[in-house]
């Protein structure tokens, strides 16, 4: 079975555990996955975000009631700690996020993948599932001495609670906190993020890494497609060969095919979310090692 076949069947299984409320099986696909070399950020990007969209529809469509989708969301909410509870701990960043949903927001699962996400960077985060209300956001934030706030908005009408968060963090300081917003209601939008108050806007988690390294100086500029490929894919190139792995070494630990570990080291093949978590896996580095944008010293 491939690696696709893997994650396919993962989803199917974890999907079936959640509708039948059975946090035991749902565990048992899970580490089940892991076991069969699937990376936690396959598993978060892979199977826990379809499968929650999937219990939506189901909610939707009035095949699960609004209990069943409420027990769903706590059985991934554990999924998550158990995930997080095996981390291999990484070098730390000197860096700390406060990482939330807006206010009113009742949507957590966004923010704890982002926040998730962001420990195994190696980051400092404090993730409050609960939205918190501006002012007292702000102030826990200082007292935090956090480097980053990210928000996570899923419905339109709570955009406004983002935007008085962000104002009220903005008041901390010199200096303040950058401000990381995400979310269905935001993400993918093509809103600027000065109208809404923040620094930045993140799509997925994995964008949400690399713009957290950006806003608080672990990275540089904004970057073309072309210019991040580049880059990553001298930076795959250094790491692989200083560790001392071959292409085919790198490709058959990631599961990816040779000539397409060779495209990525020259910059001409735009990587899948998939395919950057499967080799960071490979080389066993921090997602964000790989998106980072300083140059790496010539193996």
């Amino acid at each position: 079975m491939n690696s696709l076949e893997q994650l396919e069947e993962a989803r199917d299984r974890y999907c079936e555990a959640l509708v039948r409320g059975d946090p035991a099986l749902a565990r048992l696909v899970i580490d089940g996955a892991l076991d069969r070399g699937v990376s936690r950020g396959e598993v978060y990007l892979d199977v826990l975000t379809p499968t929650q969209v999937r219990i939506g529809e189901l909610w939707h469509q009035g095949r699960l009631n609004i209990a069943q989708e409420h027990l769903a969301t706590t059985i991934t909410m554990e999924t998550m700690d158990h995930l997080r509870s095996g981390m291999r701990q990484k070098v730390g960043l000197g860096v700390r996020a406060v990482v939330t949903p807006v206010e009113g927001d009742q949507h957590s699962i966004g923010a704890r993948m982002i926040a998730d996400f962001l420990v195994m960077d190696g980051w400092d985060v404090d993730f409050l599932a609960q939205g918190t209300p501006a002012k007292d956001l702000a102030d826990f934030a200082e007292q935090r001495r956090a480097d980053l706030v990210a928000l996570s908005c899923t419905l339109a009408e709570l955009v406004r609670n983002a935007v008085a968060a962000a104002n009220a963090v903005r008041e901390i300081g010199p200096p303040s906190p950058r401000i990381l917003l995400g979310g269905a209601a935001v993400g993918g939008t093509g809103r600027e993020p000065g109208g809404l108050r923040c620094d930045a806007i993140a799509g997925n988690a994995l964008e949400a890494v690399s713009e957290a390294r950006r806003l608080v100086g672990l990275t540089e500029e904004k970057l073309s497609l072309e210019e991040q490929l580049s880059l990553m894919g001298r930076r795959i190139n250094s790491i692989r060969t200083t560790s001392g792995m071959t292409q085919r070494e790198l490709a058959d630990a990631s599961g990816l095919d040779r000539t397409y570990i060779s495209l990525v080291e020259h910059g001409r093949q735009n990587l899948t979310i998939g395919a950057v978590l499967k080799i960071a896996h490979a080389l066993d580095v921090p997602v964000g090692d790989l998106l980072t944008q300083r140059e790496l010293p010539a193996p």
